[in-house]
């Protein structure tokens, strides 16, 4: 696949063509999810296109929606504890897992384990974007060197689909409302649960974040699936705006209330936007990550803390910021109550707020 500049041209020519598709489908939103490209100022990484092998037999056919949603403010009864459970014949292991049966799919995963597992571990599942590959992402951002901290660290593979959501590398949104929280929701809690059948894991410290797609991706697990996760960390994600109030195409229609748990949100500063310049920006996540702090600092009452964080490194993961991310969210186990969170001091470049952005 394309790689280095010529890439980044061909890959902002795609998305110019996608962007009059979805114009002709009528679709409204503000921006669409782009790629963490590790193209920023003070980033050298020259990410590339994963050659994933279900991308070949990918099938473009239309997901189609289920029933009709459930109420708002309907609230799942699984927020207690839950059963780890496996395919069929499934076994998990260190490493790369492949034949995982979710959806009617074969799936993939990656997991990284810590030395000493005698212990119920936290899980961090790490959501690249649509540029790098999810092994290239969990260097890149340090998250697998969370293990040394005694963190599991999972990242699913996404399949590159074109199926009615709004973006192909995660089912990350779409425009009919009427549909559920997708196959790849699913199969992420899928994963962790298989996961936790091989180690044990703490079933009050399982978080998920990731950049670009993936922090849109997080967006859509936390919102569809909060009774599951104890949190998560959408950095630089989409929120699809339709322009009535908080609502977004990322996220169920009307809005629901949400399980106890803690959102880290994440705003690269003014130039948080694909692609970098000189090309002209088809995408600035301001308002994006704006609106998703407006909505998870709203649930505070249910027990959610919203943490608004800023850098100054632009559309890329705040590799300098994930240790003190991981520390964050360990403190705050699902359950915990609002009032008991304490904020840290972020690193150096990073200013964090409790509740939704005063910056921007």
């Amino acid at each position: 696949m394309d790689s280095g500049e010529d890439g980044r041209h061909a890959l902002a020519g795609r998305l110019r063509t996608r962007l009059g598709r979805i114009a002709m489908r009528g679709v409204i939103f503000l921006m669409v999810p782009l790629a963490a490209c590790g193209t920023s100022a003070g980033s050298s990484q020259q990410a590339q296109l994963s050659s994933q092998p279900n991308v070949a037999k990918a099938q473009n056919a239309a997901y189609q929606p289920a029933a009709a949603q459930p109420a708002a403010n309907a609230k799942s009864a699984r927020a207690a504890a839950w059963t780890p459970s496996c395919p069929t014949g499934f076994v998990p292991r260190a490493g790369l897992n492949s034949g995982f049966s979710s959806d009617g799919r074969a799936r993939q995963f990656h997991v990284r384990l810590p030395a000493n597992l005698s212990t119920p571990r936290p899980v961090f599942v790490s959501l690249t974007g649509t540029v790098q590959s999810e092994t290239d992402f969990m260097r890149q951002s340090g998250l697998d060197q969370l293990t040394a901290q005694g963190w599991i660290v999972v990242a699913p593979v996404r399949l590159q689909l074109q199926d009615g959501r709004n973006w192909p590398p995660w089912f990350d949104g779409h425009p009919d409302p009427r549909v559920d929280e997708g196959p790849d929701v699913r199969f992420v809690e899928r994963v962790v649960r298989c996961v936790a059948t091989a180690w044990s894991v703490n079933q009050a410290q399982v978080y998920i974040g990731g950049i670009s797609a993936g922090g849109t991706f997080t967006n859509r697990n936390l919102t569809y699936n909060s009774d599951f996760w104890a949190g998560g960390v959408p950095a630089s994600g989409e929120w699809y705006i339709t322009g009535r109030g908080l609502e977004g195409q990322c996220c169920p229609r009307p809005l629901r209330t949400m399980d106890s748990s803690i959102v880290i949100v994440i705003w690269g500063g003014r130039g948080d936007v694909w692609p970098s310049p000189p090309e002209p920006p088809l995408a600035n996540y301001a308002p994006t990550t704006k609106i998703a702090s407006q909505y998870y600092s709203s649930q505070r009452p249910n027990g959610v803390v919203n943490v608004s964080c800023t850098h100054n490194q632009g559309h890329i993961w705040p590799t300098a910021m994930t240790q003190w991310i991981a520390r964050t969210l360990a403190s705050h186990p699902k359950g915990t109550p609002p009032a008991n969170f304490r904020l840290t001091q972020p690193p150096a470049g990073m200013t964090c707020v409790v509740g939704p952005y005063t910056d921007h």
